[in-house]
């Protein structure tokens, strides 16, 4: 139905429904408000009420039923008069720094009235008689660019704001300080809604793209294409969003099946279910960050957490003991760390050394719980190298081994929950699974075999269940043998009786698991797809989704299943998981509620915070016996850090002393082997009596032993906990009881160095050869101390610019262009640190100047220039610099590819980090169709920096592009990480020279040798040679224009 008016109305610039009033107020840009009935009354003109001013925006609040209008520098409250008989001004509100207002919001925290006011966001609450009072502000402190849209998540505790920048900025609701912000679109942003069940974060651009972030990483999950003239987009409810373009108007529909069950702060690696007792479960999550975490299955509450000691970067295998409450890590060597768990985070138990062959190193553990009698309520097994199993135990009787593969154990699984019978599956290099059974018997534990299975085919998992044996195989097919065909078969019949299912996955699987209650097996494979199926291959559920999942397991008996992805966990309810024909199953099922432990108290040790931590190392006898044999150190240079619930390993700049670099052992030696067989709480044992052979850098032995010798001549006795625990504050304690030696004192900070690099260093005889002559040589000395006076000068000009608030400053464009041509040849040859500082005071000029073409395409082929320096940190640096200055976009995925091939860590997280948020590359797929479409090419040549395209800067032609992409292909795994480390490529642009390009080599990317390295710092030297007092000629004209100036000896400040 239309309606027409009798009355022409000039262009509608702002609309607003009165709600229950049935009225419409538009504002037509003539000063005025004009009045109509809605469509229960055909629109009919009510008349009109003078305003006197202009208005941007227009809000109707049905709670305290006043009309509100926006404009420059107030907020206007009305008054609605019964009957609609027109509009009373009620008060007029002024914003603080009288900006203007472009629209007000009730979406505020706690029902309160936002006014977002250029890049500020003011809270208001209602005070009565239409009158308000601002409480809060949100204001952006990286970009002066309007706010256009706001959302606020109570439930996170935060506030986002999006602007025309295409940036999106986040809160704290109670403080109102910063977090962070990101740039999430090419051009306004027009809606944020954040998803807390998901825990991500979903924003539109009048681009016409709607995004999906994690709110973990920051990083794009998916993206949808709506349309090119996306004008406004409004969610309805948490899954359904309505929008307008120029011509349609569209509704989608957002459905997910997950909800969040635990935000790990870095991607998990491994999930698994761990049967405790009767009802009693834990999942253990190994994450990317080293941190083996135990998670509640039925609230996903982070229980405890092991400390982030450098060793569990090697850990490979991991089981747990849940009577002991002991947690094994296998460290990738022949050691075994045991962790206390009945405290967080863990503390370093013991190492235990279950061989004195140093090169039979530890495949794989097990733990199976069972009553053997004689006190061994569970055996902890271990798969060497050798083909050997090992039982990990205190009790003699209970430290045996036996070889039962002819190759390398790789795996090993046991029953879940209490058995009568300790089974122990066993999977080798040989190709055959052993089922080999521990009984006691005469006082002793004997491993018995029960029988073999020969495979046929390499396995990629094994599990053991109770009347079957389950294995996923290296061509992604499923094997199941019961007990019963292979316990009596000879090897030719097994090859004829047991055939495996098709191909589950055109990839390879990565994760498995079995549900045996309801006889489902999960397989997640590389390319992130998810998959359930029945023990008989049929497939019952299959994922479809955009997302790339990781690990999964289920989460219980139910079928619930755990899905990872976003750095995190989440579950999918078996109810939306399974059809109906399954869920019948689930009437069997006991209904006995799983117990829901509380999560202990994160309360880290004081000696956490010392550089090394002592653990008691343990190594497996003949006969049944262990020996201590020292005191292990373990580097401890990483702490974690909460953001709210969510756990973040740190690394610590710290000093790393001698000691730590030479991860000395502290070794003693004693006539007789520790048996501990029988626990006896009232036994103590003496120390060695051989002093220790304390390996240490610049430390005069005679007097290590004579500390120690004094000690233990007085018969001290080591206080032995039963299960061979000695904290260390007993170890400290009672090794020195002076307290520490000097040479073992750790330090909680390091004083800071300034890592000016002085080419006179670098060109001793005693490390480098000579290779400049006297001229060059004198010529520096007479330079050196006057050229460190010049950049000292520079560098506190530079340091005290980059604190200022520059908002509200106008400098004249040939001062501006002179400083920041000053801090680029600065660039050319700094250190590290000053390097971060120079780039820090060129994000404050950008952020609030306008800053011509030619220095933005200069400052960006300085960064280009950069990511192939031949320092790491620089090449990072480069990078984060290239992102503050605002300079990357989805044209950048080419040179970013080359960041992810790059030699150092650090630069290719960085890349990674990058590719993902401004290209939406998360996998090795979707970069090769990148890399693959012509579009690329030319949206890279088209992409202007300043007033030069960058494929003009970057020097790349299209058949660079093909080799490049051959080297993606061959070099990168599918999760974008490099596939051969020690194979980086070494790849180069001709920036220096636009139009000349290095082709790309086949060359690996080695360390630059130091000549090589000496040759390019003397380049860099003599072009800084030029300009090196520009700087701090600049910075005393830019003080004196704030007031004050540097002097530029010590750069102290003074009023002019």
């Amino acid at each position: 139905m239309k309606f027409f008016m009798k009355d022409p109305v000039p262009p509608v610039e702002a609309m607003v429904h009165t709600g229950s009033h049935h009225m419409l107020v538009a504002y037509c840009g003539d000063m005025c408000l004009r009045l109509f009935e809605d469509h229960h009354q055909a629109f009919k003109s009510l008349g009109t009420v003078p305003c006197r001013f202009s208005i941007s925006c227009l809000c109707y609040d049905s709670e305290s039923e006043l009309l509100l209008s926006g404009t420059l520098g107030a907020v206007v409250t009305w008054f609605i008069l019964a009957n609609r008989r027109g509009l009373q001004m009620a008060h007029t509100v002024p914003m603080t720094g009288h900006e203007f207002v472009q629209r007000v919001s009730l979406n505020g925290p706690q029902g309160s009235l936002l006014a977002l006011c250029e890049n500020i966001v003011r809270v208001f609450t209602y005070q009565g008689q239409g009158q308000l009072k601002e409480v809060k502000t949100f204001t952006s402190v990286a970009s002066g660019s309007t706010i256009t849209c706001s959302f606020t998540c109570v439930s996170q505790g935060n506030f986002y704001a999006g602007n025309r920048a295409g940036e999106i900025h986040a809160w704290g609701l109670d403080q109102g300080n910063f977090l962070h912000s990101f740039q999430a679109h090419s051009s306004s942003v027009i809606c944020i809604h954040s998803r807390p069940e998901t825990y991500t974060l979903l924003t539109a651009g009048i681009e016409g793209v709607v995004r999906e972030w994690t709110l973990t990483s920051g990083s794009l999950l998916r993206q949808l294409d709506i349309d090119e003239n996306l004008r406004q987009l409004q969610f309805i409810d948490n899954t359904t969003f309505f929008c307008q373009t120029t011509y349609s108007f569209s509704l989608y529909h957002l459905p997910y099946f997950y909800s969040l069950f635990n935000i790990c702060g870095s991607a998990p690696q491994q999930v698994q279910r761990v049967c405790c007792g009767h009802n009693w479960t834990r999942i253990l999550c190994a994450t990317e960050d080293g941190l083996l975490r135990f998670l509640s299955p039925v609230t996903g509450d982070l229980l405890v957490l092991t400390w982030p000691l450098l060793v569990m970067d090697k850990a490979v295998a991991w089981a747990f003991d849940s009577d002991k409450e002991e947690l094994f890590v296998a460290t990738g060597g022949s050691e075994v760390l045991v962790f206390d768990t009945t405290r967080s985070p863990c503390t370093a138990k013991y190492l235990v050394c279950p061989t004195i062959n140093s090169w039979d190193n530890v495949r794989c553990l097990a733990y199976v719980k069972s009553h053997l009698g004689k006190g061994l309520e569970g055996l902890m097994f271990c798969g060497h190298e050798s083909g050997i199993v090992r039982i990990l135990s205190h009790y003699s009787c209970a430290q045996i081994e036996k070889t039962i593969h002819s190759g390398p154990v790789l795996a090993l699984s046991t029953l879940e929950g209490p058995q009568k019978n300790s089974l122990l599956c066993s999977y080798g290099m040989d190709d055959i699974v052993y089922l080999t059974e521990a009984v006691l018997q005469e006082n002793k534990v004997i491993l018995q075999s029960a029988g073999r299975i020969y495979c046929g085919c390499p396995l990629k998992h094994v599990i053991l269940l109770p009347d079957s044996v389950g294995a996923i195989t290296e061509n992604c097919c499923w094997y199941l043998w019961n007990y019963q065909d292979f316990l009596t078969s000879s090897e030719s019949e097994q090859s004829t009786k047991f055939r495996g299912t098709k191909c589950l996955h055109e990839c390879t699987i990565t994760s498995f698991d079995v549900c045996f209650s309801l006889k489902l097996f999960v397989t997640g494979a590389v390319d992130g797809s998810v998959r359930i199926w029945d023990f008989h291959g049929r497939l019952v559920t299959d994922l479809d989704s955009a997302l790339h999942f990781g690990p999964v397991c289920f989460a219980n008996n139910r079928g619930d299943l755990l899905l990872t992805f976003n750095q995190s966990i989440y579950m999918v309810s078996c109810l939306k998981l399974l059809p109906p024909a399954q869920l019948i199953h689930l009437d069997n099922l006991s209904d006995a509620c799983e117990i829901q432990e509380v999560p202990k108290p994160f309360l880290p040790s004081f000696f956490f915070s010392f550089e090394i931590v002592f653990v008691p190392k343990f190594v497996y006898l003949r006969q049944g016996l262990q020996e201590l044999q020292g005191l292990e150190t373990l580097v401890n240079k990483r702490v974690i850090a909460f953001d709210n619930t969510v756990p973040h390993v740190v690394e610590e700049e710290r000093h790393m002393s001698l000691v730590i670099q030479e991860r000395p052992d502290l070794y003693f030696f004693e006539d007789e082997s520790i048996d501990l067989s029988t626990p006896d709480t009232k036994r103590n044992y003496y120390p060695h009596r051989v002093p220790a052979q304390l390996h240490l850098t610049g430390w005069d032995g005679f007097n290590v032993y004579h500390i120690l010798q004094c000690f233990f001549g007085q018969g001290q006795k080591w206080p032995f906990a039963p299960d061979g625990y000695i904290p260390n504050s007993v170890i400290r304690a009672c090794l020195w009881p002076e307290g520490i030696p000097i040479f073992l004192r750790c330090y909680l900070y390091s004083p800071s160095r300034d890592k000016d690099w002085d080419m006179t260093e670098l060109l001793k005889p005693q490390t480098l050869p000579l290779i400049t002559s006297v001229e060059d040589e004198i010529s520096m000395r007479k330079q050196k101390d006057k050229s460190k006076r010049q950049k000292k000068t520079s560098f506190d000009a530079l340091d005290y610019m980059a604190k200022q608030n520059w908002m509200g400053r106008k400098l004249t464009e040939g001062l501006m262009d002179n400083i920041i041509e000053a801090i680029l040849t600065l660039t050319i040859y700094c250190s590290v640190e000053k390097y971060k500082k120079y780039f820090s005071a060129l994000a404050r000029i950008f952020a609030n100047n306008q800053i011509s073409s030619r220095l933005l395409s200069e400052t960006a082929r300085r960064l280009l220039e950069d990511i192939t320096h031949y320092n790491p940190h620089i090449r990072e640096l480069a990078w984060d610099a290239l992102e503050r200055l605002g300079f990357l976009s989805r044209p950048f995925a080419i040179p970013l590819t080359l960041g992810l091939l790059d030699c150092d860590g650090n630069v290719r997280a960085k890349a990674l980090y990058l590719m993902i948020r401004f290209a939406g590359i998360q996998t090795k797929t979707r970069l090769l169709q990148l890399l693959k479409n012509p579009k690329t090419f030319q949206e890279m040549q088209q992409e202007m920096i300043g007033d030069v395209p960058l494929g003009q800067l970057l020097g790349i032609q299209a058949s660079d592009v093909q080799s490049l992409l051959s080297h993606v292909a061959q070099r990168l795994n599918e999760n974008l990480t490099l596939f051969f480390k020690e194979k980086a490529l070494k790849l180069s642009f001709g920036i220096s020279r636009p139009g000349e390009l290095e082709a790309l080599t086949e060359h690996t990317l080695i360390p630059l040798s130091e000549p090589e390295k000496i040759t390019e710092l003397k380049k860099r030297k003599r072009r800084v040679h030029m300009k090196s007092r520009k700087l701090s000629t600049y910075g005393i004209m830019y003080g004196a224009y704030l007031g004050f100036w540097i002097p530029p000896h010590h750069g102290s400040k003074k009023q002019g």
